[in-house]
């Protein structure tokens, strides 16, 4: 019996999932999941218990969707190369054949990339053939360079947006994405029968045993829930969908609500790409922001924040030195100051900044915080404190749901003024204005930072002398920091 695996990494979902369904048409429906976890991962320093268990109930849903139709999830908890080798032994001892083919969609951080040549090599060599196809980014790394010239990627985002522009009306792209318009078709008809359609045809117990594999995913999820404090999000590909669906309606609005921190102007969708419950594809697809003619301005700008986040996955693929070092290597050794006591007051949200804080609350409280406001936040810590970005970026990857190497990196190296195509140091966000500007009722702060209910609109973004007791005053002055940080963005090396 010929058969394939498939192995699932950041792409739990099986609508719209192109290396799967390579795999599935290959095997007549006889194609098998794997996910494999290392347990080091665990003892990672930016590891977040709120993200893992979000991760690992979405992994539950997948295992649940694949076995209602008609296939299976094993859930191993040991690296890929040991959990391979392990499995393979266990087929050759039930005198059962290897699988044909091992398919994975193709991902873009330097671990994944080393991880997964060496994988290729391993399964070469086992005489298993693998096909890769890409998933979370529409036009990958390798696809996009200035002119003919395949040795010069983009490092500005209004060109390389251009360009990607100009790909995603070419017809290979296009194909792309009307081939994510089945998986939603597929989604919609489990809406409508409450179980997804029998499409499998193979199951682990038909190979092997599964007892030491069995209950290890509920577990980890068990254990790992005593350490989660906040809320979590609904998971899944269709949980996905259904949030696409409600921003499908605000979306008209999106170019003025975005801002709006107390609006639910954003897609939210964020925490679904991170673990591939759904793409960018399929959001283009649903929306329809790849058909001919001119956007609304609300479906273009909410399309340039689509193409924002391919371009850092870019960066990160061609400069893969950002993931622990300045892009702009003239900025890499920037004399921070560091403070510990600052730092932990930005964390908990006590700056006696009414908008920094209220980010910082929400942050916590959450595992998520709008996008405008972590801009927000970013600056002030980097250019009111002094603060070295890469704590941010840690401390960020320590509790956003969304937490993702790549666009994370990119977001915190644009406010600190050191990556590719960054705010420039010398525009320094002053959070007063900021937060006039975008909370200009206090709506925001007052939901986050309740000892300012009281205030009136006015007061609430400087309290000043209306400050109530239980509430700090400003740790520092801004405009005598923003002097300091331009004396040391503009010091010489």
């Amino acid at each position: 019996m010929q058969y394939g695996i498939h192995w699932f990494r950041r792409d739990l979902r099986v609508a719209g999932n192109p290396a799967l369904q390579a795999n599935w048409k290959a095997h007549q429906g006889k194609v098998l999941g794997v996910f494999c976890f290392d347990k080091k991962f665990l003892s990672r320093s930016d590891f977040s218990p709120s993200r893992f268990q979000f991760f690992l109930k979405t992994l539950e849903a997948l295992q649940k969707e694949l076995r209602e139709a008609g296939g299976d999830l094993l859930f191993m908890d040991v690296g890929p190369e040991k959990a391979f080798e392990t499995l393979f032994e266990k087929l050759k001892a039930g005198k059962k054949t290897l699988p044909s083919q091992i398919s994975w969609n193709r991902d873009y951080e330097p671990f994944a990339r080393n991880r997964d040549e060496k994988m290729a090599q391993w399964f070469e060599n086992q005489g298993v053939s693998c096909s890769t196809d890409r998933d979370h980014c529409l036009i990958e790394p390798h696809e996009i360079f200035k002119g003919e010239d395949t040795a010069s990627s983009y490092q500005v985002y209004s060109p390389f947006s251009r360009k990607w522009m100009e790909f995603l009306k070419t017809p290979g792209i296009r194909a792309r994405v009307e081939n994510q318009k089945k998986g939603i078709k597929y989604l919609r008809a489990w809406a409508k029968t409450g179980k997804p359609e029998r499409i499998f045809s193979l199951t682990w117990k038909e190979l092997l045993s599964l007892r030491e594999w069995e209950g290890i995913l509920e577990e980890y999820c068990k254990e790992n829930a005593k350490r989660v404090t906040i809320p979590l999000p609904e998971v899944g590909n269709w949980a996905a969908l259904e949030r696409l669906l409600i921003f499908k309606k605000a979306i008209q609005n999106y170019g003025t609500d975005r801002d709006i921190p107390s609006l639910d102007g954003t897609s939210k969708l964020s925490h679904y790409f991170k673990n591939g419950s759904l793409t960018g594809a399929q959001v283009i697809a649903e929306l329809d922001l790849d058909r001919p003619g001119k956007l609304k301005e609300g479906e273009e700008k909410f399309l340039k924040e689509i193409i924002w986040r391919e371009f850092y996955y870019h960066i990160l693929w061609h400069f893969p030195r950002v993931e622990n070092t300045a892009f702009l290597e003239k900025f890499e050794n920037l004399k921070w100051e560091n403070s510990e006591k600052f730092f932990q007051a930005w964390k908990e949200g006590l700056t006696g900044y009414p908008i920094v804080d209220a980010g910082m609350r929400q942050l916590a409280e959450t595992g998520w915080m709008h996008n405008r406001v972590r801009m927000i936040v970013a600056s002030f810590l980097t250019k009111d404190l002094l603060i070295d970005w890469k704590w941010g970026e840690k401390y960020f990857m320590e509790v956003l749901l969304d937490g993702d190497l790549a666009p994370n990196n990119g977001g915190w190296q644009w406010a600190a003024s050191t990556g590719c195509d960054p705010q420039p140091y010398f525009r320094i966000f002053n959070p007063y204005l900021q937060s006039k500007r975008f909370d200009p009722e206090g709506t925001y702060i007052r939901k986050f930072v309740p000892e300012l209910k009281g205030l009136t609109n006015k007061e609430i973004h400087e309290p000043g002398l209306s400050r109530p007791k239980n509430y700090p005053a400003p740790i520092v002055e801004h405009s005598v920091q923003r002097e300091k940080a331009l004396k040391m963005y503009g010091a010489k090396p």
